[in-house]
């Protein structure tokens, strides 16, 4: 089983967005007059550049005079095409905008931006002023995410899933199916809510979490004591053993028993059940009340069309802040902030098979890629460990000083730098080409089990063609495929997760996670014993599994280190999130590191190829200022230099300064805007073709529309013995 990410809408309705080949041909002829001109006369670089055909020197030179009257002949004849290019490609957009799946997508990522942006401009007709392009820009950006981002986000981000098969075949016909999910901070917020009720707080229960100080703490019966046996037990007035209590839950030492914990799929029905249970009385009937009107208004947008859901939407959240007393949006409408009081999932309409020919091919392809990763992992991961003592050392601290986990949590954090989000690791080492195939040389010196999880991108015109089809492994991940918010929509054979709780099951104990807890939608369970890095909840008092950080030791030596449980047994973590893989001081005491490698040639990264599997594919850092300009013409004169640069119509653009890449159309005057708004904010943009190519997108719907998509499968691998 794997997960088959995709975008949920169709890559050929974002290559439509393009401009024609006469004003493509009519640009090139701009770049290469330019270039003439620039050969004789660089001087004039800086005219143009800004397009600028007046306050020109006076030429004498009769040649340089007709390259000059040449580049302006040409640009003159562009700038005319490019106008009508650029309403075109306007009017395109609304249409595309115009669509109901398109018009909802933009509505579930950012409600404001729909009313605000993407109703006024679809009925907008005038001239594009600032203001106007910069909207315009705004709803290109959201259109080419639907349709090349491989996402997970209701329909527009649908779950799709790869299963083992006796043959190879994609079926196209599996139901949509939708769900709407409350987010984790909602549900935060409505626990507090009710337990501040003062009519309600006589009848709840709370469990001490942590060894409390005071009277109060010890009156929590183990397995939890109810409000009023705690005043009893206690022998203080109620009113202290409230405000007692408030404090307990607030440092963390004890939790009251409502909600279903961190990982509650449906944690309105749970706080209801919860309610519903205490006695008969007027506030509880009244929060029954207000838990069954945000349920049915959480239900009812499952299934409404858009008009119906807008409202449905604003009623409920309403409700929410009513209820609550707190906004029912946060995040300042960013796209992909923790912004809303729900979000949704969908099943994709694609489910794919795969034959027990082609999976034994593409492990046997994957072989020397996996065993590269291999080596560069535990490159890394000694870096790391020399990261941390270094660290360490020059804050004053003895670095091989055993500590448990929080203190060394603590120091390393004094000492070093935040978790990373930027998309290579800081620590790790990086190759030259050359060096890919001594990588998978050495890791036949490295003992031990590895996991990893393989994001695969196959070029191939169908699924029919995916046998002995190019692979290249777009990123490989230190993690493992466990029960997660992924499995939401996965219904086959087993459970999701099956062959990861294998595996842990295999190290006997040895292999311990590290629970940082809920990001709003997204969660991983750990199928093994844990430490929690989260705020405990009731749920957490009975587990005999979790840990608290304090429980275990680090032991630091120069070149390794080692993580103690708390009866001295060595044991690895497991680490559910990217940034941490790549925090030195998390990493260091890591289960040993599968990691993608990176591989530099001067100022540029190549193309890399190991066995025949593509690892890298070419990547360029092109100076934010060549990008820029402020002129829209200019702006796509930028564009199409860069097509030069990189012999590609579509390329990931990924700058400094964002987390997220953008897929940008180097023949779109809409993407001349975006690149510019993308390299004005940065230093420098990193640059990489699309690849497999759009003519070379395997997966494709039943009227042969393509989609971008990657395979994301977990490989897991056993030390030979001998």
């Amino acid at each position: 089983m794997f997960v088959l990410r995709h975008a949920g809408m169709p890559f050929d309705w974002l290559e439509d967005l393009g401009a024609h080949d006469e004003v493509l041909t009519a640009a090139d002829h701009v770049l290469d007059a330019a270039d003439r001109l620039l050969d004789r006369t660089p001087q004039l670089a800086g005219h143009v550049r800004r397009g600028a055909v007046t306050g020109l020197p006076a030429v004498k030179d009769p040649e340089v005079a007709a390259l000059l009257e040449s580049w302006t002949a040409a640009l003159a004849r562009f700038c005319e095409l490019y106008d009508a290019a650029d309403d075109a490609a306007s009017d395109r957009l609304r249409e595309v905008l115009r669509d109901p799946g398109v018009e909802e997508a933009v509505f579930l990522s950012n409600p404001d931006a729909h009313r605000n942006m993407l109703v006024p401009f679809t009925g907008h007709s005038g001239n594009l002023t600032s203001k106007w392009r910069r909207v315009r820009r705004q709803m290109y950006t959201y259109v080419q995410r639907f349709c090349a981002k491989n996402e997970t986000v209701s329909f527009f981000g649908p779950m799709a899933y790869g299963t083992a098969g006796s043959r190879t075949v994609l079926r196209r016909d599996r139901t949509r199916t939708r769900r709407v999910f409350l987010s984790d901070w909602a549900v935060r917020a409505l626990v507090r809510a009710i337990a501040k009720d003062t009519r309600i707080l006589p009848e709840l229960r709370f469990h001490l979490l942590d060894a409390a100080d005071g009277p109060v703490g010890a009156a929590i019966a183990s397995g939890g004591s109810g409000f009023r046996q705690i005043v009893r037990a206690s022998g203080l007035p109620a009113k202290q053993v409230a405000l007692a209590l408030r404090d307990l839950v607030g440092d963390g030492a004890a939790d009251v028993e409502l909600g279903g914990g961190q990982y509650d799929p449906a944690p309105l029905l749970t706080l209801r059940a919860q309610v519903a249970a205490l006695p008969r009385s007027a506030a509880r009937d009244s929060w029954l009340d207000r838990l069954d009107s945000l349920e049915s208004l959480r239900a009812a947008t499952e299934n409404q069309s858009l008009t119906e859901r807008i409202a449905a939407v604003a009623t409920l959240e309403a409700r929410f802040s009513e209820i609550t007393g707190i906004p029912a949006r946060r995040g300042a409408g960013a796209t992909y902030a923790d912004r809303a009081i729900f979000f949704e999932e969908c099943a994709s309409p694609f489910a794919f098979e795969v034959s027990p020919e082609l999976f034994k091919e593409w492990e046997h392809r994957l072989q020397p890629v996996l065993e590269a990763c291999v080596a560069h992992g535990a490159a890394t991961q000694s870096a790391a460990v020399d990261v941390v003592w270094n660290a360490l050392r020059a804050a004053g601290f003895d670095p091989s000083e055993p500590l448990d986990l929080e203190t060394y949590a603590a120091r390393a954090a004094a000492a070093l730098a935040a978790p990373s989000t930027t998309f290579q690791t800081g620590h790790a080492p990086v190759h030259a080409p050359g060096e890919a195939e001594d990588l998978v040389r050495r890791a036949a010196g490295l003992p031990g089990d590895r996991y990893a999880v393989v994001d695969l991108c196959a070029s191939a015109t169908g699924e029919d063609d995916l046998a002995g089809a190019e692979l290249v492994v777009a990123r490989t991940h230190h993690h493992l495929l466990v029960p997660s918010w992924l499995g939401t929509m996965f219904d086959g054979e087993g459970e999701f997760g099956d062959e990861a709780r294998d595996w842990v099951r295999a190290r006997n104990g040895t292999l311990t996670g590290f629970d940082f807890g809920r990001r709003n939608k997204g969660f991983y369970r750990f199928p093994g014993p844990e430490v929690a890095f989260r705020p405990l909840t009731w749920v957490d008092a009975a587990r005999t599994d979790l840990s608290r950080p304090r429980d275990l030791t680090v032991v630091l030596a120069e070149g390794r280190a080692e993580l103690r449980d708390g009866h001295g047994e060595a044991v690895q973590a497991y680490l559910p999130l990217s940034d941490f893989v790549k925090y030195p001081p998390l990493a260091a005491v890591s289960h040993p590191q599968v990691v993608h490698p990176v591989f530099t040639e001067g100022d540029a990264q190549p193309e890399v190829v190991i066995g025949d599997v593509v690892v890298q594919r070419p990547r360029w850092s092109v100076d934010a200022d060549d990008l820029t300009a402020t002129t829209p013409p200019q702006r796509f004169l930028r564009l199409r230099r860069l097509a030069r640069l990189t012999g590609a119509r579509f390329v990931f653009c990924r700058s400094d300064t964002e987390r997220k890449p953008y897929l940008i159309d180097l023949a779109s005057p809409l993407a001349a805007d975006l690149l510019a708004h993308i390299a004005g904010r940065a230093r420098a943009v990193s640059v990489e073709p699309m690849s497999p190519s759009p003519d070379r997108l395997w997966l494709r719907d039943s009227a042969g529309l393509r989609y971008t998509s990657e395979a994301r499968i977990q490989v897991t691998g056993h030390e030979e013995a001998g």
